[in-house]
């Protein structure tokens, strides 16, 4: 369990990554801003992110998981300071508490087309990695946006760990 959350750990740390190469760049002010043709800047995948997490653990203490009821704190979005304070107190939390594998039930919408929620019995290991999963997949997208806005990052964000793997065998 301890490698599952220090792996979860390593994908926020991908985020805060994100986040600070906005701070002292030029583009500071575009940590919300889409880019042209794009629904979305920075801060909304990164408050998407933090939400997925704050569901996490209020799962933990509830006893569900409920991916639909989300903080969506709009700050967040706009406010990087408090992205990195809060990315800070789940990684914390995430290093510290006392967090084993158990049975835990997820409730989550699953239809574009309608409003349809599943219930599911899953693990706090399954959710941890799922976690991880969605956290890289939003960095990545999230890069393309910072290079859109000039801004650079460092190329290993928001790599799958199956890719990066491959690509570490591809470099030996």
């Amino acid at each position: 369990m301890k490698t599952l959350r220090n792996s979860t750990n390593d994908a926020l740390k991908q985020v805060k990554q994100l986040i600070l190469a906005f701070e002292g760049s030029e583009q500071s002010n575009l940590y919300n801003v889409p880019p042209d043709n794009v629904m979305s800047g920075v801060g909304k995948h990164v408050r998407h992110i933090l939400d997925h997490f704050l569901a996490f653990q209020q799962g933990l203490i509830s006893g569900c998981v409920d991916y639909n009821v989300r903080h969506r704190d709009g700050r967040l979005e706009d406010d990087p300071q408090l992205a990195l304070a809060l990315l800070d107190d789940i990684s914390d939390w995430l290093e510290h508490a006392s967090i084993t594998d158990r049975a835990i039930d997820v409730e989550s919408e699953i239809s574009v087309s309608d409003s349809i929620n599943q219930h599911f019995r899953s693990s706090i290991s399954r959710e941890l990695c799922y976690l991880i999963n969605h956290t890289i997949h939003h960095v990545a997208y999230a890069k393309l946006l910072t290079a859109q806005h000039g801004v650079t990052i460092d190329d290993g964000l928001g790599i799958a760990p199956s890719t990066a793997t491959y690509l570490r065998g591809q470099q030996a």
